[in-house]
Protein backbone atom coordinates (compact mmCIF):
# COMPACT_ATOMS: atom_id res chain seq x y z
CA UNK A 1 0.00 0.00 0.00
CA UNK A 2 1.15 3.49 -0.70
CA UNK A 3 1.59 6.07 2.20
CA UNK A 4 3.46 8.56 0.21
CA UNK A 5 2.15 12.52 0.40
CA UNK A 6 3.67 12.74 -2.98
CA UNK A 7 1.04 14.98 -5.74
CA UNK A 8 -0.21 13.86 -8.46
CA UNK A 9 1.99 14.89 -11.82
CA UNK A 10 0.04 15.43 -15.01
CA UNK A 11 1.50 16.80 -17.95
CA UNK A 12 0.22 20.49 -18.91
CA UNK A 13 -0.45 19.21 -22.71
CA UNK A 14 -2.72 16.70 -21.10
CA UNK A 15 -4.57 18.64 -18.18
CA UNK A 16 -6.94 20.64 -21.31
CA UNK A 17 -7.19 17.51 -23.10
CA UNK A 18 -10.18 14.74 -23.43
CA UNK A 19 -10.67 12.30 -20.09
CA UNK A 20 -8.25 9.77 -21.94
CA UNK A 21 -5.76 12.11 -22.49
CA UNK A 22 -5.44 12.82 -18.96
CA UNK A 23 -5.32 9.04 -17.84
CA UNK A 24 -3.00 8.49 -20.28
CA UNK A 25 -0.66 11.02 -18.98
CA UNK A 26 -1.25 9.20 -15.51
CA UNK A 27 -0.17 5.93 -16.56
CA UNK A 28 2.41 7.56 -18.88
CA UNK A 29 4.07 9.24 -15.66
CA UNK A 30 3.46 6.25 -13.27
CA UNK A 31 5.02 3.91 -16.08
CA UNK A 32 8.32 6.73 -16.01
CA UNK A 33 8.68 5.81 -12.16
CA UNK A 34 8.44 3.03 -12.30
CA UNK A 35 11.02 2.63 -15.09
CA UNK A 36 13.27 5.03 -12.74
CA UNK A 37 12.99 2.33 -10.15
CA UNK A 38 11.22 4.32 -7.71
CA UNK A 39 8.95 2.39 -5.25
CA UNK A 40 5.03 3.11 -4.33
CA UNK A 41 6.57 5.81 -1.66
CA UNK A 42 7.43 7.84 -3.95
CA UNK A 43 4.37 7.86 -5.92
CA UNK A 44 1.60 10.05 -5.34
CA UNK A 45 -1.28 6.86 -3.89
CA UNK A 46 -3.77 8.61 -6.20
CA UNK A 47 -1.94 8.26 -8.88
CA UNK A 48 -0.94 4.72 -8.41
CA UNK A 49 -4.62 4.08 -7.76
CA UNK A 50 -5.81 5.22 -10.93
CA UNK A 51 -3.19 3.53 -13.07
CA UNK A 52 -4.48 0.44 -11.61
CA UNK A 53 -8.16 1.40 -12.20
CA UNK A 54 -6.88 1.94 -15.72
CA UNK A 55 -4.78 -1.52 -16.49
CA UNK A 56 -8.15 -2.90 -15.21
CA UNK A 57 -10.40 -1.60 -17.51
CA UNK A 58 -7.84 -1.94 -19.85
CA UNK A 59 -7.60 -6.03 -19.50
CA UNK A 60 -11.34 -6.09 -19.00
CA UNK A 61 -11.73 -4.47 -22.67
CA UNK A 62 -9.63 -6.52 -24.71
CA UNK A 63 -10.70 -9.81 -22.62
CA UNK A 64 -12.63 -10.14 -20.38
CA UNK A 65 -11.95 -10.02 -15.96
CA UNK A 66 -10.02 -13.32 -16.72
CA UNK A 67 -8.14 -11.62 -18.38
CA UNK A 68 -7.24 -8.89 -16.26
CA UNK A 69 -7.02 -11.87 -13.30
CA UNK A 70 -4.52 -13.22 -15.18
CA UNK A 71 -2.59 -10.47 -16.14
CA UNK A 72 -2.71 -8.57 -12.30
CA UNK A 73 0.91 -9.58 -10.83
CA UNK A 74 0.19 -10.05 -7.38
CA UNK A 75 -3.48 -9.97 -7.87
CA UNK A 76 -4.72 -9.88 -4.12
CA UNK A 77 -2.78 -5.89 -3.81
CA UNK A 78 -3.36 -5.31 -7.24
CA UNK A 79 -7.52 -5.88 -6.53
CA UNK A 80 -7.15 -3.40 -3.39
CA UNK A 81 -5.51 -0.85 -5.39
CA UNK A 82 -8.43 -1.39 -7.94
CA UNK A 83 -11.37 -0.74 -5.05
CA UNK A 84 -9.22 1.69 -3.15
CA UNK A 85 -9.46 3.70 -6.93
CA UNK A 86 -13.06 3.01 -7.80
CA UNK A 87 -13.88 4.33 -4.35
CA UNK A 88 -11.96 7.04 -4.63
CA UNK A 89 -13.56 8.35 -7.90
CA UNK A 90 -16.78 7.28 -7.04
CA UNK A 91 -17.41 4.80 -9.97
CA UNK A 92 -20.07 2.91 -7.27
CA UNK A 93 -21.33 0.52 -9.79
CA UNK A 94 -17.97 -0.27 -11.53
CA UNK A 95 -16.89 -1.34 -8.05
CA UNK A 96 -19.91 -3.46 -7.35
CA UNK A 97 -19.27 -5.10 -10.83
CA UNK A 98 -15.59 -5.59 -9.90
CA UNK A 99 -16.51 -7.06 -6.25
CA UNK A 100 -18.86 -9.31 -7.66
CA UNK A 101 -16.23 -9.97 -11.21
CA UNK A 102 -13.28 -11.02 -8.21
CA UNK A 103 -15.75 -13.62 -6.14
CA UNK A 104 -17.15 -15.37 -9.46
CA UNK A 105 -13.63 -15.84 -10.93
CA UNK A 106 -12.03 -16.93 -7.48
CA UNK A 107 -15.35 -19.02 -7.39
CA UNK A 108 -13.43 -21.11 -10.21
CA UNK A 109 -11.41 -24.12 -10.00
CA UNK A 110 -8.49 -24.26 -12.14
CA UNK A 111 -9.97 -26.73 -14.23
CA UNK A 112 -13.37 -25.00 -15.10
CA UNK A 113 -10.35 -22.30 -16.46
CA UNK A 114 -9.32 -24.75 -19.02
CA UNK A 115 -12.15 -25.37 -20.65
CA UNK A 116 -14.19 -28.62 -21.97
CA UNK A 117 -10.77 -31.02 -22.71
CA UNK A 118 -13.62 -33.57 -22.88
CA UNK A 119 -13.91 -33.40 -19.46
CA UNK A 120 -18.09 -32.62 -19.51
CA UNK A 121 -19.82 -29.48 -20.03
CA UNK A 122 -18.15 -25.90 -18.49
CA UNK A 123 -19.48 -25.27 -15.37
CA UNK A 124 -21.66 -22.13 -14.50
CA UNK A 125 -19.09 -20.21 -12.89
CA UNK A 126 -17.78 -19.79 -16.42
CA UNK A 127 -21.47 -18.71 -17.95
CA UNK A 128 -21.63 -16.32 -15.01
CA UNK A 129 -18.35 -14.83 -15.75
CA UNK A 130 -19.37 -14.02 -19.44
CA UNK A 131 -22.40 -12.63 -18.17
CA UNK A 132 -20.36 -10.00 -15.92
CA UNK A 133 -18.55 -9.52 -18.75
CA UNK A 134 -21.55 -8.60 -20.54
CA UNK A 135 -22.52 -6.46 -17.83
CA UNK A 136 -19.21 -4.35 -17.26
CA UNK A 137 -19.98 -3.79 -21.56
CA UNK A 138 -23.37 -2.38 -20.62
CA UNK A 139 -22.30 -0.61 -17.54
CA UNK A 140 -19.63 1.18 -19.69
CA UNK A 141 -22.21 2.62 -21.88
CA UNK A 142 -23.30 4.85 -19.59
CA UNK A 143 -20.79 4.81 -16.67
CA UNK A 144 -17.62 6.35 -18.12
CA UNK A 145 -15.27 5.46 -15.54
CA UNK A 146 -12.23 7.14 -17.32
CA UNK A 147 -14.30 10.01 -17.03
CA UNK A 148 -14.59 9.49 -13.29
CA UNK A 149 -10.93 9.08 -13.31
CA UNK A 150 -9.68 11.74 -14.92
CA UNK A 151 -11.82 14.27 -12.73
CA UNK A 152 -10.47 12.62 -10.06
CA UNK A 153 -6.73 13.21 -10.94
CA UNK A 154 -7.17 17.09 -11.55
CA UNK A 155 -9.73 17.35 -9.00
CA UNK A 156 -6.45 16.74 -6.71
CA UNK A 157 -5.86 19.32 -4.06
CA UNK A 158 -1.89 19.10 -4.83
CA UNK A 159 -2.55 18.32 -8.54
CA UNK A 160 1.61 18.84 -10.32
CA UNK A 161 0.92 20.30 -13.59
CA UNK A 162 4.65 19.94 -15.52
CA UNK A 163 5.27 20.77 -19.22
CA UNK A 164 6.09 17.75 -20.61
CA UNK A 165 9.71 18.66 -20.51
CA UNK A 166 9.76 19.39 -17.09
CA UNK A 167 8.49 15.35 -16.02
CA UNK A 168 12.07 13.81 -16.92
CA UNK A 169 13.63 15.98 -14.21
CA UNK A 170 11.25 15.66 -12.11
CA UNK A 171 11.59 11.71 -12.03
CA UNK A 172 15.01 12.25 -11.59
CA UNK A 173 14.54 14.08 -8.97
CA UNK A 174 12.78 11.59 -6.90
CA UNK A 175 14.73 9.21 -8.13
CA UNK A 176 18.15 10.62 -6.38
CA UNK A 177 15.85 10.59 -2.79
CA UNK A 178 16.49 6.56 -3.41
CA UNK A 179 19.01 4.91 -1.46
CA UNK A 180 21.54 3.15 -3.26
Amino acid sequence: MTTSQQPVVLTSSSIDGRDEEVVEANVAIIDAMHNALLGAELMSPVAVRSYFVDFYLCQALEGGFAQYAVMAAARTATDALVREGMAGMGATAHFDLFNRAVAAYDGLTAASLEGPGGTGPLPDGVFRMDELDGEFEELLEHGNITALNARWLCGQPDLLVLDDEEVGPYIQRLAALVPD
